[in-house]
């Protein structure tokens, strides 16, 4: 993740709190409020009960690569906030994690994504023509 979606300073994590909207599911809480920038920024609170520092840095870098993945909307600053199981929990399960905060909180861009290479959601399989 670029430094420049990167969302850093206490100040700003407080008037998230404060301010934004959330959402939750097993693993994570989004809390999320739109900025006055051309890009969208992302902070990651990772507590000690989750585990020790190396625990808690591994949970915050597939963090940061799940929310790279997605193609979130410009303009919000989000605050993602580890739960328990988020320490022994598999990178493809924090990703679906974050794919579904994002979807619900509508920071993500609508647009279909292609399924593989070379072929849309739209267009049908060869193996389905017969």
């Amino acid at each position: 993740m670029q430094r420049r979606h990167r969302l850093t300073g206490s100040k700003r994590f407080s008037q998230i709190h404060v301010e934004g909207s959330s959402a939750a599911n097993r693993l994570l809480v989004i809390r999320y409020l739109a900025n006055d920038s051309g890009c969208s920024r992302f902070g990651f609170l990772v507590s000690k009960r989750i585990g020790n520092a190396v625990v808690r840095n591994r949970v915050k870098r597939r963090l940061r690569e799940a929310v790279r993945l997605n193609p979130v909307i410009d303009g919000w600053d989000a605050l993602f906030i580890a739960r328990r199981g988020a320490g022994t929990a598999k990178f493809q399960e924090l990703k679906d994690a974050t794919d579904n905060l994002l979807r619900r909180a509508k920071l993500v861009d609508a647009s279909p994504q292609p399924t593989g290479p070379g072929q849309s959601v739209d267009q049908p399989s060869e193996s389905s023509a017969t």
